[in-house]
């Protein structure tokens, strides 16, 4: 009898211990992390069924510190409208939020989702195999007919779905049209006659274009348009994919045509230290007429309570067909490791984000528009939005910053850096540029 009481109590021991194992939480979060869900998970056990008798899921999210305050009610509705899943919100700032994921990555604590961009940014994850392939539920669940079609290209990777896109941006030409007006100067449809208005602006005295040269990624916007101008988009895809030679007369020719259009003035003088944030600044002043900035800007000119009607917006003319618009896409990424509940309360969770009667409700929140979805919603406010969202319609390209691989997006910003402040010349940053091209492979 004592000995079967004994076995009674080690069996009872043995279920506390495992009980109390089966409740901790998934991960410590480091320092600085602002945590935040849209309801308490402490009073949720993990393991507790929900109103349909099904096991609860609690799903840990990173995104950014930006990002918050849209996401907090959207959480509380999805939350409200999905009894047994709990969303846990963490945030951080845009560095920290990339560090912080590379580290949680090599000790095996990713979360369930986390923002991320897409191309070279967010490759990492799937390159390792840390993040779930959603092509086989994206072909389940109709993303053809929910998402535009250059979102999905643009989160895909080496032929994985790597994310569920949440954002779609296009790079174009915001100018001011009272100046264009008051100057006699047409929208330019090629290459030659938009370099012919900034040879009108800036012989009537106003820089042609607003630049903020610091970091690097801004210049390169026009470094690489230039570029698709003088390859096309077959030969420049091959450049930035390393399957051709830096080392090419389209290269030299981009090179040169940024030189010359720095020592024509039309850049602002000393452009190359000024913060991206600032390069607004002159537009607004009539200084500058022009900018090449993404949707994003109708927000900056309202909350700068600009004269939005004094704004137009057109597509860099690179004259190809189609003609190609620089694009970035953001999305969330999903967990390949997490179990299959968790998975998929989290894909849930992100499409919820962008599905239509969600933006209606919060519109006022989101902080890039367009969404990727077709036929989203388009704010009056934001009026040039719609332009930029037809203009990627017609085709659109990686922008370089997530196209090349990163340790050559250093080499890209310091050879046209190095060719502005005069430390190389155009030859000189081929050279470059090829050699390090080629250390790569």
């Amino acid at each position: 009898m004592k000995k079967n009481l004994l076995s009674l109590l080690l069996v009872f021991a043995t279920i506390l211990v495992l009980t109390a194992c089966n409740s901790g939480t998934s991960g410590d979060q480091s320092d600085g992390v602002d945590q935040s869900s849209g309801s308490n998970s402490s009073d949720q056990s993990s393991d507790s069924g929900n109103d349909n008798g099904s096991e609860s899921v609690t799903v840990e999210f990173w995104t950014l510190d930006d990002d918050k305050p849209m996401y907090e009610p959207i959480i509380e509705d999805f939350e409200n409208e999905n009894s047994g899943i709990t969303i846990n919100m963490s945030t951080r700032a845009v560095d920290a939020h990339k560090e912080g994921l590379k580290v949680a990555a090599s000790s095996g604590t990713l979360p369930t989702v986390w923002f991320n961009w897409g191309g070279t940014l967010g490759s990492f994850y799937p390159e390792n195999g840390l993040t779930l392939d959603l092509t086989e539920y994206a072909e389940a669940n109709d993303w053809s007919e929910k998402y535009q079609e250059a979102a999905v290209n643009l989160v895909e990777y080496e032929g994985q779905l790597t994310g569920v896109p949440t954002s779609l941006n296009g790079l174009a030409i915001f100018y001011r049209k009272d100046i264009f007006e008051e100057q006699g100067i047409e929208v330019p449809t090629t290459f030659d006659e938009f370099e012919s208005v900034m040879a009108t602006l800036k012989d009537n005295g106003v820089t042609p274009i607003s630049v903020g040269g610091k970091f690097g990624w801004h210049t390169m916007r026009f470094t690489e348009v230039v570029l698709e101008h003088f390859a096309g988009p077959e030969l420049k895809d091959s450049l930035i994919n390393i399957d051709e030679s830096w080392d090419n007369e389209v290269v030299l020719k981009t090179y040169e045509k940024l030189n010359e259009w720095n020592e024509k003035g039309y850049f602002p003088n000393g452009f190359i230290t000024t913060d991206p944030s600032e390069a607004k600044i002159p537009f607004y002043s009539g200084d500058a007429a022009m900018v090449l900035e993404g949707p994003w800007f109708d927000s900056n000119i309202i909350a700068d309570e600009f004269d939005m009607d004094k704004v137009g917006v057109f597509a860099f003319p690179t004259e190809h067909n189609p003609q190609r618009v620089s694009s970035f896409v953001e999305m969330l990424q999903i967990n390949g490791s997490a179990t299959e509940a968790e998975q998929e309360a989290a894909v849930k969770f992100a499409e919820y984000v962008t599905a239509p009667e969600v933006v209606e409700k919060y519109q006022d929140g989101y902080r890039n528009f367009p969404l990727p979805r077709k036929n989203g919603l388009i704010l009056e406010s934001t009026p040039h939005v719609a332009d930029i969202n037809e203009l990627m319609s017609e085709g659109n390209f990686l922008i370089t910053d997530q196209a090349l691989p990163q340790e050559l997006v250093t080499k890209f910003f310091e050879a046209q850096d190095k060719i502005i402040t005069g430390e190389m010349t155009p030859e000189e940053a081929v050279d470059f540029m090829a050699e390090s091209a080629e250390e790569f492979k």
